[in-house]
């Protein structure tokens, strides 16, 4: 692939200097970088300044050797100098690159794939010595790949593995399939000793069972949350909790290679596990224990891509054969994972059967990820129904403020309205009001916003003002200001919601509209009344009906 072509007016100009094979270019960097480090990879800041702007394929010795001095200055290709430039590469090639099966790309790092390291090398090595790439000085390019020597190590001479015959198919036997492009040291090498070596015994010690997959859903504030502390976290459980949110990938789940400068200014890349990879770990590790990984807000992420090739492990065994009953019914390929988990990057990954994982997800959030089907059925899932009946009694018998009705009754009214007139509406009864939509101290009133005589709040203000106020009227104004925030906590959470959510466009069911026009005077007439007075702000049946109850 040419940057430039024939119909371009600038063809036989400055762009005559650019002849590149963009794929091809990345793949060789990668493969003598992996022969000269052992890791086929390069940080994505190298490859966006370095690597795509080399301006023809045969220069890609300069590159290597700018790779190499980027990463002896110790800024793990993070250069400042670089990143400025950052907003200024288009990000289409490495959108095209993403489609290729023989790369691993995330937001920092650019890696071949390790099965396909075979098919990359013999990928290269055709195209060198069967397309004419090397128009200017082809004898002298070859005659460096006839050497076998390593780009980052030309001061000791190896033997060359490249087979001389150029003439026909390069034939990917034992001794041609890698050694001609990475050193013995190289993790993916497919040597005879690693292949026979005896699995790691983590896979054979007596291990707890029932590992399983739940995912737990319901309205905001059902208590989700709520029964995983009391129904599936155990005294003794170890827990790993995150939230999913828009932002979160996969690399931030199960890790990610990071640069890191050794004690002798030396830059290395290491894969720096994720919470899930950690956890992992842990299981395997301690194979009597309870592991729970807790994963909140399931759906606010993107969570097929934040799983990735994870997904496929969510499959359990049911009964026990080689592995106990809760293991991953089927395991992946993950070198990363491997390598951290069983200290073997060929080991295969499964999820433990010690090791169970735990979803929450909100069913009436708005702009959030659907879940699938696929990624739904790999789950028992578990509605947390919204019911009153078991919720501790300090929150349901809980008055709010000083209204004389407490937090079960409001809730149950509310919810009785939701259900009796939005029931034609899509999800509906995704609105009503979680048991645990608040909290007891939420619902807790301050008398100290009360005047001590007609318009002291508003004198202490105008003391304030015209800088008059005395040490004792400054106390006593930071006292009122601080029962008035937290009177305001319900109506700025609860009557806020019923307002911009669940009645929204049907708030004359609910709300006094006639008097009422604007969230800011519902919420002052609310403030502004004592006791049942403040239901005012709603319609005359349903504060009858919440002073009824409350009675």
């Amino acid at each position: 692939m040419y940057i430039s072509s024939k119909v371009d007016e600038e063809y036989n100009g400055v762009r005559r200097q650019y002849r590149l094979y963009p794929v091809m270019l990345l793949y060789k960097v990668l493969l003598e970088l992996g022969r000269a480090t052992g890791a086929y990879r390069l940080f994505m800041t190298e490859y966006r300044y370095l690597v795509a702007t080399t301006k023809k394929y045969e220069d890609y010795l300069d590159t290597l050797f700018q790779i190499r001095l980027l990463r002896q200055d110790g800024t793990g290709g993070t250069s400042a100098q670089f990143e400025q430039y950052k907003a200024k590469f288009d990000n289409r090639l490495i959108q095209a690159l993403k489609q290729l099966p023989t790369l691993y790309i995330d937001k920092n790092i650019i890696a071949l794939q390790a099965d396909a390291l075979d098919e990359v090398a013999e990928t290269v090595f055709r195209f060198e010595n069967g397309r004419g790439a090397f128009p200017e000085d082809p004898d002298a390019y070859l005659e460096f790949l006839g050497s076998g020597r390593p780009l980052f190590d030309a001061d000791e001479p190896q033997d060359a593995d490249v087979p001389q015959d150029t003439d026909g198919p390069w034939d990917m036997d034992e001794s041609h399939s890698a050694d001609g492009f990475q050193d013995a040291d190289s993790p993916w090498e497919d040597d005879e000793e690693t292949e026979s070596a005896a699995p790691s015994d983590y896979d054979h010690r007596p291990r707890l069972e029932g590992g399983t997959n739940v995912l737990l859903y319901g309205v905001p504030g059902s208590g989700k949350s709520w029964t995983i502390e009391h129904e599936y976290r155990k005294k003794d459980t170890k827990v790993e909790r995150l939230v999913f949110h828009p932002d979160y990938t996969h690399s931030d789940f199960v890790g990610q290679i990071l640069p890191a400068v050794g004690a002798d200014g030396q830059v290395s890349y290491e894969f720096t596990p994720g919470p899930f990879t950690r956890i992992l770990r842990e299981a395997y590790t301690h194979p009597m224990e309870e592991y729970l990984l807790i994963i909140e807000e399931i759906n606010r992420g993107n969570a097929p891509a934040i799983f990735g090739d994870i997904f496929q492990l969510l499959d359990r065994k049911a009964e026990a054969d080689e592995f106990p009953a809760g293991t991953s019914e089927y395991g992946i390929t993950d070198a990363d994972i491997a390598r951290i988990v069983y200290e073997d990057g060929k080991h295969e990954v499964r999820i433990p059967s010690n090791l169970s994982i735990i979803g929450t997800m909100n069913t009436s959030d708005q702009n959030v990820f659907t879940l699938d089907t696929a990624f739904q059925r790999r789950w028992e899932m578990r509605l947390v129904e919204n019911s009153l009946e078991y919720v501790d009694r300090k929150l349901a018998d809980a008055p709010i403020l000083d209204t004389g009705v407490t937090w079960k009754t409001f809730c149950t009214k509310m919810n009785d309205i939701i259900a009796e007139n939005l029931a034609g509406m899509i999800s509906s009864e995704d609105k009503r009001l979680g048991a645990y939509f608040v909290n007891p101290g939420e619902l807790r009133y301050a008398p100290a916003m009360e005047d001590r005589f007609p318009g002291e709040y508003k004198e202490l203000c105008g003391k304030e003002q015209a800088g008059t106020l005395d040490s004792q009227g400054q106390e006593r104004l930071a006292e009122i200001r601080a029962a008035m925030r937290q009177n305001r906590r319900f109506p700025e959470k609860v009557i806020k919601y019923l307002w911009d959510d669940a009645f929204r466009l049907n708030r004359d069911l609910v709300f006094d509209t006639d008097q009422y026009r604007s969230l800011e005077q519902v919420i002052r007439a609310f403030l502004d009344g004592e006791k049942a007075g403040r239901f005012r702000v709603f319609k005359e049946s349903v504060k009858q009906g919440l002073i009824g109850r409350g009675e």
